[in-house]
């Protein structure tokens, strides 16, 4: 009788690392031997906690926040069903279990519109910093994501998922004064949900396989950066007791 395997679980972060690079994917859920973190975005969690707090306020009025009636969406309101404090958690999010592969595919949304026929629409909260907006190939994969779990759990999703993007204003201020001033503006982006059922099943194999699988090779200058440091690190004799 064949060994059954424990439950595998991997966010969304994790199925956008193995892509990134099935190496440090595998080290990191096979080994919980992650990358060195980066800075954490603190200015940014801040601003989604407090638009969070707005929204709700609109949520409990049945309104659709301004930014939104701006934008023109008309036939939808904020859901409000039973599972959104859950969907909304960092270490819950929603959640699909395949059962054939008995692995769980989760990720915490920021926000998700119910339109007059019963389709949800994700909404994420994005803050920069930057002159202009960019919608990267990694915040389509989001959606996509996001969606493609929505979709397995028996939820119709609306074509489109919604960026609501925060800009800081830096043109024509004088100082900062202890206060940002920023612009919002909704950016739509087509779901395309298609390519999620295979890759989450490729993580799931590389995830459960007993060998190291090869680097990625789609980072700064065709490799992963964090593999080609451990690389070359390794070709120098170091001293772990030295502190020179």
């Amino acid at each position: 009788m064949p060994k059954l395997q424990n439950t595998l679980k991997i966010s969304r972060s994790g199925l956008k690392l193995f892509l990134e690079c099935p190496r440090c994917f595998w080290l990191d859920v096979r080994h919980k031997i992650k990358r060195p973190p980066g800075y954490p975005f603190t200015l940014s969690i801040a601003v989604d906690y407090l638009v969070k707090k707005e929204f709700d306020v609109y949520r409990e009025k049945g309104q659709l926040p301004p930014v939104l009636k701006k934008f023109g969406i008309k036939d939808a309101v904020l859901y409000n069903g039973e599972h959104l404090s859950e969907w909304r958690n960092n270490f819950k999010g929603v959640a699909y279990w395949n059962e054939e592969l008995n692995a769980i595919l989760y990720g915490a949304v920021d926000d998700v519109l119910e339109f007059s026929d019963g389709s949800l629409g994700v909404i994420d909260y994005k803050s920069s910093g930057a002159r202009e907006i960019t919608i990267y190939d990694d915040y389509q994969k989001q959606m996509d994501v996001y969606n493609y779990i929505l979709n397995q759990k028996g939820f119709q999703t609306y074509p489109e998922a919604f960026f609501v993007f925060y800009k800081v204003i830096k043109e024509g201020e004088s100082g900062f004064y202890n206060a940002l001033k920023f612009t919002e503006e909704v950016r739509p982006v087509k779901v395309n949900s298609g390519w999620v059922e295979s890759v989450f099943e490729q993580a799931v194999a590389t995830a459960r396989s007993e060998t190291s699988p090869g680097p990625g090779t789609g980072g700064k200058n065709g490799h992963c950066d964090h593999c080609h440091f451990v690389e070359m690190a390794m070709t120098h004799k170091i001293n772990p007791d030295s502190n020179e």
